[in-house]
C-alpha cells in the first residue's frame, strides 16, 4: 500500500512548510521507493522505530501533521478577559476591598484571590499585553480641583499668551522642598536587593523658590531655609533683577498663603511693573514649573546624597546653570493647559 502512496507522500513533502512534518513524508517517501528503514532513519538521524510509527499512523490516519498539544489551559478565556478589561476601565479598587489608586499586577492577583481564582502576575501581564494594555506612570488628578475654574484659566491663559510682547515676560512659579538623603532611584546590582545607606541623624531640608520662563528656557531658582514671605519678596527681587529691561512680567501661581501675604502685597505696591497671576487651585498638573520640579528630581536629586542643605543648595544651582534653554524648554511645556481645552470643549 505504501508502494503506491509514493507520488502523494512526494507531493506532500513539497507542499508542507514545517520542517519535520517535510522530514516525515520524505522518510515515508523514501520507503515507498524500496529504500530500507534502518538507512532511511540513518540518512535523516532519527530512530528506526519513529518511521515505523510514521508508517502506521500514515496507514490508519493518511496524515502526518502535529497533532494538538494539550498542554496548560490559558489563564484567561475570551470572557475573563473582557472581565479583566472592564476591571482596569473602572479604576475603582476601593468598591473591589483593594486599598490602593490603580491597578497593577500586584493587586489584580489580590483581587482573583479574593475571588478564589489563583493566577500569577506574569500571566495578568501577558493577558493585559495581549489586549493591548499599557503599562504607564500614574498621573494625580485632584478631587478638589475645579474643572469650570480650569477650563477658564486656560482660556485666559491662551488669550494673554497672544498678547504677549517682547517687553513682557512670563514665568510659572512654585515651590519644591529637597532633602539631603538619597532619594531612591534605580541602579545596578548582583544582589537580591540594592541597599542604601543614608544618614538620617542630621538630616536637613531646602526650600526652593522657582520661576522658569517657558518662551526663552530661563530659570530663576533661590534656595531658603524657610518658604516664608521674606523668602519671597526676596525671590521676587531676583526675578525683578533679571527681567528690568522688561516692561511688565507675568508670574504664574498658586494660591499658596505666602503668595498672598501682606509682605508679599506691600512688595508689589512699590514694584507694579510685576503682575502676579493666580492659578486655579488644586492645580499643580497645569503649572510648567511643577514639570521642571519633576525633572530636577528625575535627573538630579534621584540617587543624590549631599552634606548639609547649604550644599544641596550648591549642586541644583550648578545642576539648573547647565541645563539648556532647549531642554528647559521642551520640559516646561503648555501642553497640559492647551489639552485642558481640547478634553472639555
Amino acid at each position: 500500500m505504501l508502494e503506491e502512496d509514493g507520488p502523494l507522500l512526494l507531493e506532500r513533502a513539497k507542499e508542507c512548510k514545517d520542517a519535520k512534518e517535510h522530514d516525515r513524508y520524505l522518510a515515508l517517501h523514501a520507503v515507498s521507493l524500496g529504500k530500507e528503514v534502518p538507512l532511511v532513519a540513518e540518512i535523516l538521524c532519527v530512530d528506526k522505530n519513529s518511521i515505523y510509527s510514521w508508517i502506521k499512523r500514515w496507514e490508519e490516519e493518511r496524515d502526518l501533521t502535529d497533532r494538538t498539544k494539550s498542554g496548560r489551559p490559558p489563564a484567561f478565556d475570551y470572557k475573563e478577559k473582557m472581565g479583566l478589561k472592564k476591571l482596569i476601565d473602572e479604576i475603582d479598587l476601593k468598591s473591589h476591598g483593594i486599598n490602593a489608586s490603580f491597578w497593577d499586577c500586584k493587586e489584580l492577583c489580590r483581587y482573583y484571590f479574593l475571588q478564589g481564582k489563583r493566577v500569577s502576575e506574569d500571566a495578568i501581564r501577558n493577558a493585559l499585553l495581549e489586549m493591548g494594555a499599557h503599562y504607564v506612570k500614574a498621573q494625580v488628578e485632584y478631587r478638589e480641583a475645579d474643572l469650570e475654574k480650569q477650563r477658564k484659566f486656560a482660556l485666559q491663559f491662551l488669550k494673554d499668551f497672544q498678547k504677549i510682547a517682547d517687553d513682557i515676560a512670563l514665568l510659572f512659579q512654585g515651590e519644591m522642598s529637597a532633602g539631603t538623603s538619597p532619594h531612591k532611584g534605580y541602579g545596578w546590582t548582583f544582589n537580591q536587593r540594592l541597599i542604601v545607606k543614608a544618614k538620617q541623624s542630621h538630616k536637613e531640608r531646602s526650600n526652593v523658590f522657582g520661576a522658569t520662563d517657558p518662551l526663552s528656557g530661563r530659570r530663576i531658582q533661590l534656595a531658603t531655609k524657610v518658604a516664608k514671605a521674606p523668602s519671597m519678596t526676596k525671590f521676587l527681587d531676583k526675578v525683578l533683577k533679571a527681567y528690568q529691561n522688561k516692561k511688565e512680567m507675568w508670574i504664574y501661581l498658586d494660591n499658596g498663603p505666602v503668595h498672598k501675604s501682606k509682605l508679599v502685597k506691600l512688595w508689589l505696591s512699590l514694584h507694579p511693573k510685576v503682575k502676579l497671576r493666580w492659578m486655579p487651585p488644586y492645580s499643580p498638573d497645569l503649572n510648567p514649573q511643577e514639570l521642571v520640579w519633576c525633572h530636577d528630581l528625575r535627573k538630579f536629586l534621584n540617587n543624590h546624597e549631599f552634606a548639609d542643605a547649604r550644599q544641596l543648595a550648591m549642586r541644583l544651582s550648578w545642576f539648573v546653570r547647565r541645563l539648556k534653554p532647549e531642554t528647559v524648554k521642551s520640559v516646561a511645556s503648555s501642553i497640559p493647559i492647551e489639552a485642558l481645552l481640547s478634553f472639555q470643549v
